[in-house]
């Protein structure tokens, strides 16, 4: 928060560097056509003037966290602001600045830069007393960081923050009518010396309001994130993308969160095979698997591992949690009722890890790129060489949480927004996503863009899904093309999907040929074709439609020998709707990417509509037909 207000400040700072010059250069220029209007346009530079200083005077304070001050400063700051503008009203009754553009528009430009200036310093003003109260909180318990609170005074600081939501909401708000007040400004007019500064000024402004509006729904999640006022319990499923599954990747490890007021009660991960295999000897445990799973990986029973065969994070998160109670109670282990079930792929893990720094454990060093396949290499064969139990070869984890947990909860306050850009970052890529089985708080969620859901649309849709069945890590190894091409053929509307696979690896202990159940997605009703580049003896091709996703799909399998590529062409016919949609030139595509899935590139081609080009996959891709 307190970067917040310092990064606003210093905008502001820049935005009125030049202000008062331009205000002079505006007198000198039209003194004579404006005559009567010198005395205003005067009093307006000075007040200007008056609220840059003290604008500056709050930048100093902000940055010494002497926010009191700072807050004076700003109160001023926005007196003097809005003595200006009034006073620049004022001019627009002289004849020169009614009736001429040219003098009308500098003076509105001017107008629009000490708007601006005027809202971010009443924001400012708005939100500084919420800062102060902050800091004292954490003065008053003699602590610099949140995790050093004692677990009263966390609560009163998760309070704060919790019923901050209506000054953020308007700081918020404030951010996005400086940015339409700054495109007012002409590019060129009297403000063109500086119309660079302006710009970069605006989309700083703009993306600093989407973060922030991003703070809304997690604000309103707090209840539920950090335990505030109630316990919270969170079932946490790691996923291991170089082991690809249809929400991100196989599931070695689970782990159960436990947070009450800001404060992490308990936090121990523990291997899938812990739960699986005793349930496996079980009488009472018997759910059967889906066909394509019981088939290539030669298992009778369903288990936690192989839970999230559904794309669709919600559906497989209540998977996960219904095998979860299941197994658990098959070997009368207790089972918790959950606050919310979250997926995280190493992706995220590696990232925090940036933020952080390194962390060793065990003589070895994990950093951001080397994290993944360490991790690996130590759990599935140096343990071996360690004297460590294949059983006990995952509690590394457990070392490994708790030094990042260390690192974050000691994160110093001006670090936090790192943090949320990080966490922002990986929930756009689906490294993060959330279940939530309060129905008002998985509606946040998706408004968060955290759900992890297959969207349900009226236009033209795309998701293809990979599941690696008994491929070892070889995703790692495998650079994998998707293309996507639309041909209107009289009365249909035909899509063609090709899907490239190269593999770069052999075989060695963790990587072998490439072995994949994999589904395309298209809107409800889409028909099959053809299908090239599988061998269809052994394709198991099956055509699906899921109402409750409202998809079509196809599924087959394949196989992809190390050193050599594979190109799988599927043709199928879109349902007439979306036809109609692209003959009154209202088509639009939807492409969601698979959490935890690499695809280099991504070409889209429709000529009829005027789209071809080539993007990346790292997040869903909307397109529209021009």
């Amino acid at each position: 928060m307190n970067r917040y207000i310092i990064n606003f400040l210093r905008v502001i700072v820049i935005l009125l560097k030049y202000a008062i010059l331009i205000a002079l250069a505006i007198l000198i220029l039209t003194l004579i056509s404006l005559g009567s209007a010198y005395k205003n346009l005067k009093a307006a530079a000075t007040e200007g003037l008056a609220g840059k200083s003290e604008l500056t005077q709050a930048a100093n304070a902000a940055q010494a966290k002497n926010w009191p001050v700072a807050l004076d400063r700003a109160t001023a700051a926005q007196a003097n602001f809005s003595k200006a503008l009034a006073n620049l009203d004022q001019t627009r009754t002289n004849v020169a600045v009614k009736y001429f553009p040219l003098a009308r528009n500098q003076v509105n430009d001017l107008e629009y830069l000490l708007k601006t200036a005027e809202i971010l310093s009443r924001s400012l003003k708005r939100i500084m007393p919420l800062v102060i109260n902050l800091e004292q909180i954490q003065k008053g318990a003699g602590r610099q960081n949140f995790v050093d609170l004692p677990l009263a005074d966390k609560a009163r600081f998760l309070q704060l923050i919790y019923e901050s939501e209506p000054e953020l909401n308007g700081l918020t708000a404030n951010l996005k009518l400086a940015v339409i007040n700054l495109d007012k400004i002409h590019r060129l007019g009297i403000l063109w010396p500086i119309y660079g500064q302006i710009s970069d000024i605006k989309t700083e402004l703009g993306q600093t309001a989407v973060l922030m509006e991003k703070l809304s729904p997690l604000i309103k999640l707090l209840p539920a994130l950090a335990g505030y006022p109630n316990d919270s319990r969170f079932l946490l499923i790691l996923q291991n993308n170089d082991e690809l599954r249809a929400t991100g990747g196989f599931i070695g490890v689970y782990g159960i969160l436990e947070n009450k007021n800001g404060e992490i009660i308990s936090l121990k991960s523990d291997d899938s095979y812990h739960l699986d295999m005793p349930a496996s000897l079980t009488e009472q445990w018997k759910m059967e698997p889906p066909a394509p799973v019981k088939k290539y990986l030669k298992v009778e029973k369903w288990y936690l591992r192989d839970a999230n065969w559904s794309p669709d994070w919600p559906t497989a998160a209540r998977k996960i949690d219904e095998i979860f109670r299941g197994e658990s109670e098959a070997i009368k282990q207790p089972t918790p009722s959950f606050t919310g079930i979250v997926a995280i792929t190493p992706d995220l893990v590696a990232d925090l890890i940036r933020l952080v720094g390194p962390i060793t454990v065990r003589g070895a060093t994990y950093n951001a790129d080397n994290f993944q396949p360490l991790l690996q290499y130590n759990v599935e064969v140096a343990y071996k060489d360690q004297n460590i139990s294949s059983w006990d070869r995952k509690e590394i984890i457990n070392e490994l949480t708790r030094e990042l947990k260390a690192s974050l909860l000691n994160l110093p306050a001006d670090r936090w927004l790192e943090l949320f850009t990080i966490i922002d970052h990986n929930i756009t890529t689906k490294n993060i996503q959330v279940y939530f089985p309060n129905e008002s708080w998985e509606n946040l969620a998706r408004t968060l863009g955290a759900s992890g859901e297959v969207e349900k649309t009226t236009s033209d849709y795309l998701l293809a899904i990979d599941s690696n069945l008994g491929a070892f890590k070889s995703d790692v190894v495998v650079k994998k093309n998707l293309a996507y091409i639309l041909t209107e053929t009289g009365d249909n509307l035909e899509s063609t999907v090709k899907l490239n696979y190269r593999h770069e690896g052999g075989f060695d202990w963790r990587t072998t040929r490439y072995r994949s159940y994999t589904r395309i997605y298209a809107p409800l009703g889409s028909r099959l074709i053809s299908l090239d580049g599988v061998e269809k003896t052994t394709a198991d091709i099956s055509v699906t439609d899921d109402k409750t996703l409202d998809k079509t799909s196809f599924g087959f399998f394949f196989t992809v020998e190390p050193g050599s590529s594979r190109e799988i062409t599927l043709r199928y016919r879109l349902p007439q709707a979306i036809l109609t949609q692209a003959q009154i030139g209202a088509y639009q595509l939807l492409v969601q990417k698979q959490a935890g899935n690499r695809i280099e590139s991504l070409k889209i081609n429709y000529p009829q509509g005027q789209l071809d080009l080539k993007t990346d996959l790292n997040q869903d891709r909307k397109f529209i037909a021009k």
